[in-house]
């Protein structure tokens, strides 16, 4: 069977614009806020495999690994909204709607705050499981309890494992402007098929990585090499050619005492750049879609 898919993009002939105020870098900080809806025997009858350590081996609740989650919650969100609240720097969540609901005075400081949040599902049901008619309703629910939570429908969503009919599933649903299921660009595009605004997320400059199974990251000054060396790339090509920049963190894991330094000495280091533009994810899709439409 042939699939369609898209291997050009904009080539060597990216669009020609500038940022918001004469800005060449847009810089998208992605906080992951998921505590509470990850996989758990007594749930979903999963284990969750992803986290400080190796999971249980045997089909019971992992009392270790729902301690590490729940640390994001009681703690890692606050250190983090007090950070980005100090520094006035405007984000994007990438909610569950589970981790709204367990938490709502955390949900409420994140709204309250201009931070927007963005519909990361109602929790980690993978997708591409569903037929079309479930994946719907499991996106109608997550918007149904981000709105009832913080009194607006989310405009973005991110699924963590889509399917492949998701971006056409939210064409459905009018609160939509963009998805980010997408690392296959350094700037915002549409989606050929569903015609959908995709911003681009990204799996490497992304504190995901200090977790096992993976454990590429050892030390918040690894991390902060990373992402520094992203943005310094990006921020030379910029100066002739406009980019935009995603960085990951996830609330259970940069809110950690020893990875925290990687966000602190990562936005200061920014902050000493010219032309560039921190914002929310909304943000860069309002200005695209004002600046060049809808194809």
């Amino acid at each position: 069977m042939k699939i369609k898919r898209d291997f050009i993009g904009y080539g060597d002939n990216p669009p020609e614009f500038l940022w918001p105020g004469e800005n060449h870098l847009a810089l998208s900080l992605v906080f992951n806020y998921e505590e509470g809806s990850e996989h758990s025997f007594a749930r979903d009858k999963m284990i969750e495999n992803i986290g400080e350590f190796a999971p249980v081996d045997m089909n019971v609740r992992d009392m270790g690994m729902e301690s590490v989650y729940e640390y994001g919650q009681r703690v890692g969100i606050w250190r983090i909204l007090n950070f980005l609240r100090e520094n006035k720097i405007k984000a994007t969540f990438y909610a569950t709607a589970l981790a709204l609901e367990v938490n709502k005075k955390a949900a409420q400081r994140i709204a309250l705050d201009g931070h927007e949040i963005c519909d990361h599902g109602y929790s980690w049901n993978e997708l591409f499981r569903m037929n079309i008619s479930s994946e719907r309703e499991e996106i109608r629910k997550s918007i149904e309890s981000i709105e009832k939570i913080t009194g607006r429908k989310p405009v973005g969503f991110y699924a963590r494992e889509p399917s492949e009919n998701t971006v056409n599933i939210l064409k459905t649903f009018p609160n939509f402007i963009y998805d980010s299921d997408s690392y296959a660009d350094d700037l915002p595009y549409f989606n050929n098929e569903a015609k959908m605004l995709i911003i681009p997320y990204t799996p490497d400059a992304n504190d995901f990585h200090f977790l096992y199974p993976m454990n590429r990251f050892s030390t918040s000054n690894e991390f902060y090499s990373y992402l520094k060396d992203t943005f310094d790339t990006l921020y030379a090509e910029s100066i002739n050619r406009p980019k935009m920049m995603s960085a990951a963190f996830h609330v259970r894991v940069t809110g950690r005492p020893g990875r925290f330094p990687s966000l602190v000495k990562f936005i200061n280091y920014v902050k000493e750049k010219e032309g560039v533009w921190i914002t929310t994810r909304e943000e860069i899709a309002r200005f695209w879609l004002k600046k060049f439409g809808t194809p």
